[in-house]
């Protein structure tokens, strides 16, 4: 378009200046300026606008043309800048991943100001500056971090965290994540790093206020999330012993959900919190209804280990407990001391010298060893126990009582008879 106007323009010149040449008359031009006059014809001062024209353009065009080169060459420069700006980055990455953090930070950082992604560079500055322990450096990446993107203030304050979590820095992590869940609520990582700092600071309460949030919205595992209610309950209950009142954890235990009661860990804790504040006879009534609907390995071990009176309905279901599992030494152990409390001797020697031909264990050669030595009267037998378990304790086997332990491995053992009070 620019080009037909020049040509129609150049043409209606020609032909007007052909027509005043034929005629014999080139016009007149007359410019005065502070007393200087200047005269010409007009052929003559289009010719000379026409040059100046030309001239201004030639002058934009060679300014456009020295500034296109240096564009370029300074572009040229930029983009070398920045390709060595995304290999230090990637060397630096490497670096990092192979354990090398010292050389890792410093290649990272080398070109960070020409970097296109100064995010990444800073953030993977500051795990490798985590690595070295040097905080200081850290939190100054992370700070630059934010500097070079503001919108990105969940993604750099998990980053910290994670850092300070990684250090046993909890009580930072926990200011962090408690900023970020007021800027973000209900997000499901900081969710999950908030349970775990809790978890891991014994803030119990605050943990247990949490599950009904990380529950919905914390896309945990069904066991993680299991996890996390076990250690709320149980570090609860653990709280609780503090004031030696055993209603409280009374209270808490009605309080507790179903799902919990069924679990060992929980109703095992729950046993052992009884005992500290004096409560043994709860803890074994808990334990035995516990033992009376699902059997676990763990729960009778700790069941043998109290020393509580009974009565003779709590014996009879203790033993009723034989039909299925008369050849586990914690249960018969657990049997020999209920019927210590009962003052039955004679049984209680039969259940602890059965456990022993099962599994020869510390507990019960003292157990039985005390018996004999308080209450038969067996002196030289109550000696002879003792040294068994001393023996046994220390790790060295005597033959006699190697030759005890073969014979619980025979596949035919006696029948333990079980005779009632």
């Amino acid at each position: 378009m620019n080009r037909l106007l020049y040509v129609t323009l150049l043409s209606a010149l020609t032909i007007f200046g052909f027509i005043m040449y034929q005629q014999h008359d080139l016009g007149h031009v007359s410019f005065s300026f502070s007393g200087i006059t200047f005269q010409t014809n007009l052929i003559v001062f289009t010719a000379g606008l026409l040059c100046a024209a030309f001239a201004v353009m030639l002058l934009v065009k060679t300014w456009q043309l020295i500034k296109s080169a240096f564009i370029y060459l300074f572009g040229r420069r930029e983009i070398r800048l920045q390709e060595k700006a995304r290999s230090s980055l990637t060397q630096g990455l490497i670096d990092y991943a192979e354990g090398r953090f010292q050389q890792a930070e410093k290649i990272l950082l080398q070109q960070v100001k020409y970097s296109d992604n100064r995010l990444l560079v800073y953030l993977s500055a500051a795990r490798a500056a985590q690595q070295l322990g040097a905080h200081q450096r850290r939190d100054e990446y992370l700070r630059k971090a934010h500097i070079e993107a503001p919108d990105a203030d969940i993604a750099i304050g998990l980053t910290k965290a994670e850092l300070q979590l990684a250090h046993e820095q909890n009580e930072q992590a926990l200011a962090t994540l408690t900023q970020l869940n007021t800027l973000t609520e209900n997000h499901r990582y900081v969710l999950s790093l908030l349970a775990g700092t809790y978890h891991k600071l014994h803030d119990w309460d605050n943990l247990n206020n949490l599950l009904p949030a990380l529950k919905k919205h914390g896309h945990l595992s069904a066991q993680d999330f299991l996890n996390f209610e076990i250690a709320a309950c149980n570090g609860l209950m653990t709280k609780l012993t503090v004031y030696k009142d055993s209603k409280l954890l009374l209270e808490h235990w009605k309080e507790t959900p179903h799902h919990l009661k069924a679990l060992p860990d929980v109703v095992e804790h729950y046993a052992r919190q009884l005992i500290k504040v004096g409560s043994a006879g709860e803890a074994e009534n808990v334990l035995r209804l516990y033992l009376n609907k699902n059997w676990e390995e763990s729960t009778i071990v700790l069941y043998s280990e109290l020393d509580v009176m009974v009565d003779n309905k709590q014996l009879e279901m203790a033993e009723s407990w034989l039909k299925d599992h008369q050849h586990n030494a914690w249960l018969l152990l657990a049997l020999g001391n209920m019927c210590i409390t009962r003052s039955l001797w004679g049984k209680a020697r039969n259940y602890l010298e059965a456990s022993i031909s099962i599994n020869p264990m510390p507990q019960n050669y003292l157990k039985l060893a005390r018996l004999l030595e308080e209450h038969m009267e067996d002196v030289p037998a109550a000696q002879e126990y003792y040294r068994q378990g001393l023996h046994l304790l220390a790790g060295d086997y005597g033959d006699d009582i190697l030759e005890e332990k073969n014979l619980a491995l025979e596949p035919e053992s006696p029948q333990l008879q079980i005779v009632k009070a």
